[in-house]
């Protein structure tokens, strides 16, 4: 499910600000961290979710937004993730002001054999898209902490960071995206998706009525260069740029470390007790070289291991 904006600002501050360890302080400081991308002269930098403090940042705007806006009771943990976001190439963006500021983020799921996050609720109509030669990436836990004109611009950079990973990418030609019934409008009039699949109750989000959108991206592509297609008329980036671009995006993917899964899926959430017996499955194989069974990870910790 992604949504634009939640009612009410958000009063989270900068990176520099929060609660992250002295370690991830200095690491995010680090002149050798991937200093983002830059949009509209400076006012938005949008980073690669590449290590603890922003993944964290993510998680925590999405709960925080979730829970304001009544979509998910406000848990302890403080965090809003899926066992989707484990996988490796699950790609989170997170655009930040010019103080450092989160102001928005993105994710990024490529299909699987654990499938889409969509699945839970659209998977007959999934399934119909993934016929012939159709691989899938969904556009998820997509929102905004304000409303106003440099949200939008935030919302723009988001947007057009998500739709050159993918279309780059070597594993998808289509984009799907799960919304609130009331932003259908918005995201068929100005970014021309076609409505995939009928109005349903997401019992995740507190039963709010959704929809499925979705649109091949060679056909997003096509349409950018020939009408106003939100947000590619406010970028005027020649073709070069854009796949440097896209370029140091994929550069900058870095799967979770052991810890950080351990951290974010076993001992802060209870995502990987939720998962099922098949999703945990794929996942194990995922994380090698060891194998490891992070089923004995806690016990392992618990050792001083």
């Amino acid at each position: 499910m992604s949504l634009l904006f939640k009612d009410q600002a958000s009063t989270r501050g900068a990176i520099n600000e929060t609660s992250v360890t002295p370690f991830e302080k200095a690491y995010l400081k680090s002149p050798n961290l991937d200093l983002g991308l830059e949009f509209f002269d400076g006012e938005c930098m949008v980073h690669v979710a590449n290590q603890p403090g922003l993944r964290r940042k993510a998680y925590e705007l999405m709960h925080d937004l979730y829970a304001e806006i009544g979509y998910t009771r406000k848990k302890a943990d403080g965090l809003w993730l899926s066992i989707h976001d484990a996988l490796p190439e699950t790609t989170t963006f997170v655009a930040a002001n010019r103080e450092g500021g989160i102001e928005g983020t993105v994710t990024i799921v490529f299909d699987s054999p654990i499938g889409l996050p969509a699945d839970e609720l659209y998977k007959k109509e999934i399934d119909e898209i993934r016929k012939g030669d159709t691989q899938l990436c969904e556009i998820k836990s997509l929102g905004l902490k304000n409303k106003g004109k440099n949200s939008l611009k935030y919302l723009a950079a988001l947007f057009f960071c998500a739709f050159l990973h993918s279309w780059q990418s070597d594993n998808s030609n289509t984009l799907v995206i799960t919304v609130h019934s009331r932003s259908e409008s918005f995201y068929c009039k100005r970014i021309c998706f076609e409505k995939t699949g009928p109005e349903r109750n997401y019992a995740k989000f507190n039963w709010i009525p959704a929809v499925l959108l979705s649109i091949p991206l060679n056909k997003l592509d096509g349409l950018r260069r020939k009408k106003r297609v939100f947000p590619f008329y406010l970028f005027d980036f020649a073709d070069q740029k854009e796949l440097d671009l896209a370029k140091q995006i994929k550069n900058g993917i870095r799967p979770l470390s052991d810890e950080e899964f351990f951290t974010f899926f076993v001992d802060k959430t209870d995502t990987w007790e939720k998962a099922t017996q098949s999703q945990k499955c794929f996942i194990k194989d995922l994380y090698s070289p060891g194998k490891t069974n992070h089923d004995v990870v806690p016990g392992a910790l618990s050792q001083g291991i």
